[in-house]
This record gives structure tokens, C-alpha cells and sequence, in this order.
């Protein structure tokens, strides 16, 4: 599951919304929001700054992404 998260990570930065990445990946976009939440929690910071039209990555979340 831990690799799912990061897949969906991955996924929402290229697709810009959380639905749009349940779709590709397969899920529901709550399944999607789950996952981001939990990485969220274990890394301690926000991933997205959520937006009425998607998600953009915040810094953090960019510098995460190489790794």
C-alpha cells in the first residue's frame, strides 16, 4: 500500500485533481484523498494547496517528488 500512495501522489501532480488520478489509477477520488491525507500526516506537511478548479503541488511536495 505504501508504493499506492506515492503512485497516487505522483499521479494527482500530473493529472491536477485528485479525480482525475482515481480515474488513471483506478479509484475512487475519496480512496485518493485518503492516501494524500495519510502521507500528509507521516511526512508533517501539506502536499496541495486545494483549488476550486484542482490541486497545485506546494514546495514541499515538489521537493519531495525526486526523492
Amino acid at each position: 500500500m505504501e508504493l499506492e500512495k506515492y503512485r497516487a501522489l505522483v499521479c494527482v501532480v500530473e493529472t491536477g485533481s485528485l479525480s482525475g488520478a482515481a480515474g488513471k489509477l483506478g479509484y475512487t477520488p475519496s480512496a485518493i484523498s485518503r492516501m494524500i491525507a495519510a502521507l500528509e500526516e507521516e511526512n508533517g506537511f501539506t502536499l496541495f494547496w486545494r483549488q476550486r478548479d484542482g490541486v497545485r503541488p506546494t514546495a514541499a511536495c515538489e521537493q519531495l517528488l525526486p526523492a
